[in-house]
C-alpha cells in the first residue's frame, strides 16, 4: 500500500501537460520535386602545353681581338651571352701560319660540319697574340691547335683536344666534330 500511495504522490507532482512543449502552430509541409544542386564538378585539367623548345642557335665563331680590351674579359662576356643564348662555349687556339690550324678552320667552314654543331660558340684566340695571357688564365698554349671546354666562368673545364698532329682533313674533321659535339 505504501507503494500505490508513493506512486500517487509521484504521479501527481508530474504535470504531464506543463513538461509537454508548447504547441506551435502547424507549418505547412510543401514536398517539391525540385533538383537538389550539386556543387559542379571542376573540368579535367587540361595538360599544361609543352614548352616550345627553341631550336639551338647555329654555330657562331668570334674572334678575339687584343683592340676589345683584357682577353679575361672579352671570354667571360662571350660565356655570359652564349649561356643566356642556351649555347656552349669552346676556346680555340690558333695560329693563322699552322698548317693543322688551318685545316681544322677549313673543316669548320664546311657547311655539314656548321650543321652539326649548332649551339656552340667558338672562341678563336691568335696564339701569338694572346701567348702569355692565354698562359695565366690556365690555357696551355705549346699544341695548336687545341680547344678547351670552358666552364660558366669561362675557366678550362678539363675538356681539352690537340689537333697538333692532325695530318689531314678526315682527320682533323673526325677530331673536330668529336670534340665539339659534345663540348
Amino acid at each position: 500500500m505504501k507503494r500505490l500511495a508513493l506512486s500517487l504522490v509521484l504521479l501527481g507532482a508530474c504535470d504531464v501537460g506543463a513538461s509537454a512543449p508548447p504547441e506551435t502552430p502547424p507549418v505547412a509541409a510543401e514536398i517539391v520535386d525540385a533538383p537538389v544542386p550539386v556543387p559542379a564538378e571542376p573540368a579535367p585539367a587540361e595538360p599544361a602545353p609543352e614548352p616550345e623548345s627553341k631550336p639551338a642557335p647555329p654555330v657562331q665563331i668570334e674572334a678575339l681581338d687584343p683592340d676589345e680590351g683584357p682577353l679575361r674579359a672579352q671570354i667571360r662576356g662571350h660565356v655570359r651571352r652564349a649561356k643566356k643564348a642556351g649555347q656552349r662555349v669552346v676556346l680555340e687556339m690558333s695560329a693563322p701560319w699552322c698548317p693543322p690550324c688551318k685545316r681544322a678552320k677549313t673543316t669548320l667552314a664546311e657547311p655539314d660540319v656548321k650543321a652539326q654543331l649548332d649551339g656552340l660558340l667558338l672562341l678563336r684566340a691568335n696564339s701569338d697574340l694572346w701567348q702569355s695571357d692565354l698562359d695565366e688564365l690556365g690555357f696551355d698554349a705549346s699544341l695548336i691547335p687545341t680547344y678547351y671546354g670552358l666552364d660558366a666562368s669561362g675557366r678550362p673545364s678539363g675538356r681539352t683536344v690537340s689537333g697538333a698532329r692532325w695530318r689531314t682533313r678526315a682527320q682533323a674533321r673526325e677530331g673536330l666534330l668529336a670534340f665539339l659535339r659534345a663540348a
